[in-house]
């Protein structure tokens, strides 16, 4: 009996991909080049894996892995990372087992701000807004919360338009507020109150 993926494979002339399951630690998520999140890092044991996930398994990184947890990857190689099938958490006797096994070799910290809210702060980077410079708005919020711990509660999103093009590059705060005619300076001194 052949699978549904081995079947539209041979009917193409294609060889099925061959995958394998990973074992290993989750230590954060693979975002591309604009921040969006892609897949997952793999640790297992002294060996590294990034991992490219499917649009569907996605969301689970956010809602229920944490760094730390283990997890097995169903997965096959593609060019420099590996494709994700499936991902599902390890068995705690099984965990524990490689937890064993590995030692210390790279400690994943579990998020130590759990007791700060989640915020995203929008920034338009539509039209008008990103002629006036709201890319690079974007990636000054950008590269200060990649760069600084402390500002890992802090998500930055691109977004569509805000309605007030002709005050753009426009902001909009997590309490609602929207700043307009943003400068990347203004921009990362109202990241700093976040902190």
């Amino acid at each position: 009996m052949r699978t549904l993926h081995e079947s539209a494979a041979l009917d193409a002339g294609v060889a099925a991909p061959t995958g394998q399951v990973l074992k290993g630690q989750y230590s954060g998520a693979y975002r591309s080049d604009k921040g969006k999140i892609k897949g997952l890092l793999l640790q297992a044991g002294e060996a590294k894996f990034t991992v490219k996930l499917p649009k569907y398994l996605r969301p689970m990184l956010v809602r229920e892995l944490a760094p730390g947890d283990f997890v097995q990857v169903w997965a096959y190689p593609e060019d420099d990372r590996w494709r994700a099938i499936n991902v599902l958490p390890l068995p705690k006797c099984e965990a524990e087992m490689l937890r064993q096994q590995w030692g210390d070799l790279a400690p994943v910290p579990k998020l130590a701000q759990t007791s700060q809210k989640r915020m995203c702060i929008e920034v338009c980077t539509k039209g008008k807004c990103y002629k006036q410079g709201a890319r690079q708005v974007h990636s000054a919020l950008q590269e200060a919360v990649d760069r600084d711990p402390a500002l890992s509660h802090v998500a930055i999103k691109e977004t569509g338009c805000m309605k007030a093009c002709k005050q753009g590059p426009n902001l909009r705060l997590p309490n609602g507020r929207m700043l307009h005619r943003v400068s990347p300076a203004e921009a990362l001194a109202q990241l700093d109150a976040k902190r």
